[in-house]
């Protein structure tokens, strides 16, 4: 007689399938978009930077894989241009307003800015949601969209709220705020059908990160009681407490990148996408070492642009500073001196920016990716295409309220 199988045994479960997260893009690549792309803002008087911002974005969303599979980015720059000139359509009867007041209440402008400062606080928070959903419907993945569901204002609401708790708590409720804003984001971000969500909790965030919060607080304490000593003290006290203040506020400073660090994890080991899990071991010495790279290169960056700067205003005062002399041309070698010092000053700044989009713009991304890993993938195997792609107006409001990281 055959034996048969028994319907008791237990049957095998599927292992859950960890996908590494990967970037692909070359750094020489993305360093010529940021150099191109800066030069080219000089003679487009900016505008040109929301072309720059698109390609930089195709450039780190194609290049950001899981499991080999990448991201697609399909915002375009009309939309980043069209967005911003309605945003400036919002604000420029803003500061109208404003300035008008300003001369109505001479004695009282202080006050007066006041009510400027409270909408400009309340619509950055505003922006700030809407541009994240302006990125989300524009990213797609497997060929299904991200979309965003949600008011903005609700969210500006929500984010006042937790800022005013944080103040009243000296930064003690800023884990339970970050937890509770991410919470209403990710739970209104949707992948086709499935629905984001965030379980990641202000208590979590605290015991992680508790000692760096008490830290700064005692520091910053320490260093405020040191700047009272250095106005009460006189002689050669008084710069070395004003130095000694100094030097603490380079700690507190110094632990702005592990807090960081700390958050990132937190917040990627928060994310959920139905079964869909993340996993981060991303450390602070790599942020350390993109801002230790950011440093350096910048302080290597302005010495070549002294060196190169101070022989081309040597050969010009040599030169053509004569030349036009001659012709009687004093003025005229005046206003060549200044446009000279004006585009050098935007080289400088665009320089410097580029450098910093660089490491912490694409080294932060590049570290923060490839220290990821996502679990259970095939459990957004389901999703279907839905949502639509959201409008351009908080993206433009980010930009012009200079609240948008660029990336």
């Amino acid at each position: 007689m055959t034996a048969s199988l028994s319907t008791d045994l237990p049957l095998a479960q599927p292992t859950a399938h960890n996908a590494s997260m990967s970037f692909s893009g070359r750094g020489g690549d993305f360093l010529r978009l940021l150099i191109t792309g800066s030069l080219f803002q000089i003679p487009t008087f900016g505008f040109y930077r929301f072309w720059l911002i698109t390609k930089l974005r195709r450039h780190l969303w194609a290049n950001t894989q899981i499991d080999g599979e990448a991201f697609e980015y399909t915002g375009t720059a009309k939309e980043l241009l069209i967005g911003f000139l309605i945003a400036l359509a919002v604000l420029v009867p803003l500061y109208i307003a404003y300035f008008i007041i300003g001369i109505m209440a001479e004695e009282q402008y202080a006050f007066a800015s006041v009510p400027l400062v409270i909408v400009m606080y309340v619509l950055a928070h505003f922006g700030s949601y809407r541009a994240r959903k302006y990125r989300a419907s524009r990213t797609i993945f497997r060929g299904v969209r991200f979309w965003m569901k949600g008011s903005g204002w609700a969210y500006a609401v929500r984010a006042i709220l937790w800022d005013l708790a944080t103040l009243l708590t000296l930064g003690l409720a800023l884990p339970w705020a970050m937890a509770s804003l991410e919470r209403y984001r990710m739970r209104h971000t949707y992948f086709g059908s499935i629905q984001g969500d965030f379980v990641g909790t202000g208590w979590s965030l605290f015991k992680r990160g508790w000692w760096v919060w008490a830290s700064g607080l005692v520091l910053l304490t320490f260093t405020f009681f040191l700047f009272v000593a250095s106005d009460i003290a006189t002689g050669s006290g008084k710069p070395a407490l004003q130095g000694l203040a100094g030097l603490v506020g380079l700690l507190i400073v110094a632990l702005v990148p592990l807090a960081m660090a700390i958050f990132t994890r937190w917040h990627i080991d928060g994310l959920r996408f139905s079964d869909v899990t993340a996993a981060s071991n991303f450390r602070a010495g790599t942020y350390y070492g993109l801002i230790f790279k950011l440093l350096f290169s910048s302080f290597g960056f302005l010495i070549a642009f002294g060196i190169i700067a101070g022989v081309a205003a040597y050969l010009f005062s040599s030169f053509f500073t004569a030349a036009m002399a001659e012709a009687d041309g004093l003025s005229l070698s005046s206003l060549s001196a200044g446009l000279l010092v004006v585009v050098a000053y935007l080289i400088v700044l665009l320089g410097l920016g580029v450098l910093q989009r660089y490491f912490l713009g694409r080294g932060l991304w590049a570290a923060i990716v490839t220290s990821t890993t996502v679990t259970n993938l095939r459990a957004i195997d389901a999703a279907v295409a839905a949502g639509q792609p959201a409008g351009v107006l908080g993206e433009g409001l980010a930009d012009a309220l200079d609240f948008n990281v660029g990336i």
